[in-house]
């Protein structure tokens, strides 16, 4: 009968079932707001508004299949339907058909009512691909959006978007704050009942990345080294469930793994602060798929956001940004809102020796030269810029028997870089291409066969992938940056004792890089220095970052046992 009389006053506005599910979403409700999407889409089975928003709350819940099903039947019904496009695109990046996604996402920027977010998103397909004409095009349009300030003009770009973009401290600092604000619109803080005085540190961390992935890479190793007898550790879980090796090893890692994924942001909030978990580590930021509405309602009395979001969250719920000196001298402590806990040496913990693999790489099995200087890079696609790319070109050029060894993500790569590469004077041979290997393991086994790693300097540097590279045994040059984000590999670089490798600027990298290929000894000693440097430098001593870590924590919580406000920290 009930269901028969909301049939009845929704049948002629779909748009209020509709706001009714995006508000149950916007509470972190996703199974209620599923249930009252599917009715909508029952009901009104020819609106694609309706087909839109029900596949997001579906590939939220990881259901990818049935969400990209919604959005080919909201396409259908509404060809210029640039959510639908959007959406869709999203989808098949992740799932690597980055062609088609391109295509959507072009749609998603056109028609009467253009996706705001689309824009950036086709940029960073199209950096994906080294396609730099096209992207900086985007990425001027963008600049232009951000320069007149119209209203809600930080919707438009993400919070690491503002980063690359090249925007001012304070410009980026405003738009990482507005979507923490956003994110937390709405919601109710939780009353907490008071923390109780415990033996042991209650520490939470929190992330969706307890997987296969870089971070908890991370996680799998330095969780377990936390000492018991002063801390008592959660993990909360809300990502994709894998069976991976890192998975299992989080869950054991920890005394307490609580997988939160089926549950709203409110309920998960109140499992944390139930728990009475005392400081709280976000782990995402504003990476996609974070969930910033459980942080909005305080669980746990501090929180602190570490490790996975290279930037200011902005978000005034978080207490605490976690960071080493290195990586954030003085003159970049200003971009951030969050109050600074400097660790004593690196920030960053290490997931430790690469794995063993049963056959070991060669240099032929991998099509690379036996006898050339092989310099790598295995960063991401998208933090290789046009000026990066000449830099190492011109390094390629001073260095005759040498090649350039990158990361295969996908064809286009192949055919822009070669192109890119005839332009600066070099023949597209010597540009060898790492395709995709079926493990980790693999992967890190390969990386050992390169004589120096080149970091992309510039707007990011690498962070996990440098931080691989040492301990697969091979030195990483980088270049000292002026924000956080491009500041990383220096403080890595730092902590594994081969500060000779941080460049002052883009000649003097260019010079060092092109003098140790001439003089192939000296490279070879850099190698014998980082691998005598395992056994005593701190990156590679991983119960020392994270005894460090523990220090930063319970000087958190002093600080608000004895009630001070959130204020710097910096230990020695």
């Amino acid at each position: 009968m009930l269901l028969k009389i909301l049939r009845a006053c929704l049948q002629a506005n779909p748009a209020r079932l509709v706001r009714r599910g995006l508000a149950l979403r916007q509470q972190g409700d996703l199974p209620a707001a599923t249930k009252v999407l599917r009715e909508a889409a029952r009901t009104f089975p020819h609106d694609a508004v309706v087909a839109v928003n029900l596949a997001l709350v579906l590939l939220e819940q990881n259901q990818a299949d049935a969400g990209a099903a919604e959005l080919e039947r909201a396409m259908a019904l509404d060809p210029a339907n640039a959510a639908a496009h959007y959406n869709y695109a999203n989808l098949l990046r992740v799932s690597g058909r980055h062609e088609e996604a391109l295509r959507h996402y072009r749609l998603a920027t056109q028609g009467p009512a253009p996706v705001a977010q689309a824009q950036q998103e086709l940029m960073f397909s199209l950096l994906e691909f080294c396609a730099w004409d096209e992207a900086e095009y985007v990425a001027e349009r963008l600049r232009e959006v951000c320069r007149q300030k119209s209203v809600d003009w930080q919707r438009v770009v993400a919070p690491l978007t503002a980063v690359y973009l090249g925007l001012d401290p304070a410009a980026c600092k405003e738009v990482a704050a507005w979507h923490a604000a956003e994110a937390a619109r709405d919601v109710a803080v939780l009353r907490r009942a008071p923390a109780a005085e415990s033996a042991r540190l209650r520490i939470g961390y929190l992330s969706q990345d307890c997987r296969d992935h870089p971070v908890g890479h991370l996680l799998s190793a330095a969780l377990p080294l936390h000492d018991r007898s002063r801390c008592e550790v959660f993990a909360y879980s809300y990502g994709a469930i894998d069976r991976s090796a890192s998975r299992l090893d989080i869950e054991r890692g920890v005394e307490h793994f609580v997988d939160i994924a089926a549950l709203s942001d409110a309920a998960a909030a109140a499992r944390i602060a139930a728990d009475g978990v005392q400081v709280l580590i976000d782990l995402a930021g504003h990476t996609t798929g974070g969930r910033p509405g459980i942080l909005a309602r305080r669980p746990a009395p501090v929180q602190a956001h570490y490790l996975g979001y290279p930037a200011s969250t902005g978000a005034a719920y978080l207490d605490y940004f976690i960071t080493d000196t290195v990586a954030t001298p003085p003159a970049c402590e200003a971009a951030f809102t969050e109050q600074l806990a400097f660790v004593p040496e690196c920030f960053m913990f290490s997931a430790g020796p690469p794995p063993p693999v049963e056959v070991a790489p060669t240099r032929a099995s991998q099509g690379l030269p036996a006898q050339a200087m092989v310099y790598s890079s295995f960063i991401n696609a998208s933090r290789i810029s046009r000026d990066v790319f000449a830099l190492w070109m011109e390094i390629l050029r001073a260095v005759p028997d040498s090649v350039l060894w990158l990361k295969q993500s996908h064809a286009a790569i192949v055919t822009n870089l070669s192109a890119e590469a005839a332009r600066h004077g070099v023949d597209a041979s010597r540009l060898c291409f790492a395709p995709r290997v079926a493990s980790r393991a693999e992967h890190l086994a390969r990386i050992a066969l390169s004589d120096l790693s080149l970091d992309a300097i510039g707007w990011h540097c690498g962070h996990s992938t440098t931080n691989e590279t040492l301990w697969t045994g091979v030195p990483v040059l980088t270049a000292e940056g002026d924000r956080f984000a491009s500041r990383v590999g220096c403080s890595l670089l730092t902590a594994a004792g081969l500060p000779e490798m941080i460049a002052r600027d883009a000649r003097d990298y260019v010079a060092i890089a092109t003098s140790l290929g001439l003089e192939r000894e000296r490279c070879a000693m850099l190698k014998h220095k980082l691998a005598a440097n395992r056994q005593h430098a701190a990156l590679f001593d991983q119960p020392r970052i994270v005894n460090g870590l523990e220090a930063v924590y319970l000087e958190m919580w002093r600080q608000h046992r004895t009630g001070l406000k959130p204020h710097r920290i910096a230990l020695r």
